[in-house]
């Protein structure tokens, strides 16, 4: 199994206190010493900036992310502030605030929720609940409608197998029921039999699934999903697949569409950086390149200006 390559790893002398009085240092006083803020924050991993939030107060009965709020402003204060959340509250913020939304915000949930493992899942819902008291299941429920609810309602279910090993004859015979229950069914789409499957078997085992039906149809899976369905519950299952076959072009592609056309998704570009800062960030960067013949990093310095570009960059690395 290959090993993912994080742009953000831990300090190896991590002496809390030190970047304790640099911040302090780089917001005393006439201006702010931006540079510094964004040393501290890429050169630590998340939880070692939890610990420097902590001491912080113990040195300065002073709220770090209060005293930021005040120096700072717009794009550059919601990243440096992310980088200071835990990696689950940044995800759950951004599933509440999509829930709040006027209409709902699909997309996010989309993003998130359909690239998760089942632990991540749980995770998420454990997180949700301790921070809202309210149980995503019930958001999901209350905010979404029809097919495109009982695919994410089932997601969260987090009812996933997580074997790596990959049966061959499950993975035949569901490309059948894929088949059946999509273009080769003469009335309507089983859209139930789409969710089982996508949400029920492995990764691996999904992958293996996709190639056997894509030797049975004569089409890729993907074509199937696109004529078959339509709006968000198209979206869902796409991303489930590409989730499967290519995870890195998934997360490339997203913050790919952050960036294009007028404005920035600023909120969802700084999200996904953020969140996989530690796990995958400098993997998804090569993708990135092989996928639209651009580095990221140069792709972030067309959208984006000042202090706010500056720490983006330094999140992705070189």
């Amino acid at each position: 199994m290959t090993t993912n390559e994080a742009s953000i790893t831990p300090k190896s002398d991590f002496d809390p206190e030190k970047s304790c009085k640099r911040l302090r240092k780089a917001m005393k006083g006439l201006g702010t010493d931006s540079n510094v803020i964004i040393q501290e924050l890429v050169s630590h991993q998340n939880l070692q900036r939890q610990e420097i939030v902590e001491k912080y107060t113990d040195m300065f009965g002073r709220d770090l992310k209060e005293d930021l709020k005040s120096e700072l402003g717009g794009n550059f204060e919601e990243a440096v502030l992310a980088m200071l959340d835990s990696p689950y509250d940044l995800l759950v913020d951004a599933l509440h605030d999509a829930f709040k939304a006027p209409g709902t915000d699909e997309k996010v949930i989309i993003d998130i929720l359909c690239c998760r493992t089942p632990d991540e899942i749980e995770q998420l819902r454990q997180h949700y609940e301790l921070k809202y008291g309210t149980a995503l299941d019930d958001e999901l429920e209350a905010d979404l409608s029809g097919d495109f609810q009982m695919l994410m309602r089932s997601l969260v279910a987090a009812g996933r197998d997580e074997s790596e090993t990959v049966d061959s004859p499950t993975a035949i015979s569901d490309a059948q029921t894929l088949y059946d229950a999509g273009v080769g069914k003469n009335s309507d789409t089983d859209e139930e039999e789409f969710i089982r499957v996508l949400n029920m078997r492995s990764f691996p085992q999904l992958k293996e699934t996709f190639q056997e039906y894509e030797r049975l149809a004569g089409a890729p899976i993907e074509d199937a999903i696109s004529q078959e369905f339509t709006g968000d519950m198209k979206s869902g299952l796409l991303a489930i697949v590409q989730r499967v076959k290519d995870p890195l072009g998934y997360y490339a592609e997203r913050l790919r569409a952050t960036m294009v056309g007028p404005g920035t998704d600023d909120t969802t570009l700084i999200r996904i950086l953020v969140s996989r800062s530690e796990i995958d960030l400098a993997d998804i960067r090569t993708r990135y390149k092989e996928m639209y013949n651009e580095e990221l990093v140069e792709a972030v310095k067309e959208d984006t200006r000042g202090e706010y570009c500056k720490l983006l960059v330094a999140i992705i690395g070189k």
